[in-house]
């Protein structure tokens, strides 16, 4: 199998997989997909990811959809893609079609509804997980810590949405760029004065 061929079909299984064993969503598959690509294959590197990760929360659409695409092509382009979102669809696609006719029964299922507590907790911890270690990689500098608390306030307490923490984050970063410029241009037009 050449190594293209072999890494389509690795990204069809990753999401394939990812997607059946992961409740919750887009950003509960984040933790199993940072092991596979960055820590497992090394395919990308922690920046690339959070990179990914936050073109992908800028993107409207499915979440997990959207991760497919991005990791799928950063890794082997159009195909890539394709294999990806296939993989990460089957899954659910699958649970649908088997469980249609089970739905209505099991709405009323107390021990059902118990057991789905648990894994909301668990998929609680996993995305926190997640955030935490990200965090660890990107976090470094003060500015970065003021701006990403900030956001999180502005999330949790206002209700502010994603898209415009994003632009949030842009224009601080540009600013902060700008400020520097500004520092490092006195400093030299200071130093040149002596």
């Amino acid at each position: 199998m050449s190594d293209k061929n072999s890494r389509l079909y690795a990204l069809f299984k990753i999401f394939f997989y990812v997607s059946a064993v992961t409740l919750g969503g887009g950003l509960a598959m984040l933790p199993l997909l940072r092991c596979e690509f960055v820590q497992r294959r090394q395919w990308l590197s922690d920046a690339d990811m959070i990179d990914t990760v936050a073109l992908m929360q800028a993107m409207p659409g499915i979440i997990a959809m959207n991760m497919g695409v991005l990791l799928g092509y950063r890794v082997a382009g159009v195909a890539g893609a394709v294999a990806a979102v296939i993989g990460g669809f089957m899954p659910p696609f699958l649970a649908i079609v088997l469980l249609a006719t089970l739905i209505m029964s099991l709405q009323d299922s107390a021990l059902l509804n118990h057991a789905f507590l648990g894994v909301r907790a668990g998929v609680c911890a996993l995305i926190l997980l997640a955030v935490i270690e990200l965090g660890k990689q990107i976090l470094k500098s003060r500015f970065e810590w003021v701006l990403a608390s900030a956001c999180f306030i502005a999330a949790i307490f206002f209700n502010v949405n994603a898209i415009w923490l994003i632009v949030l984050g842009i224009l601080a970063g540009l600013g902060r760029h700008a400020w520097q410029s500004l520092n490092l241009a006195r400093q030299h037009t200071a130093g040149t004065d002596k």
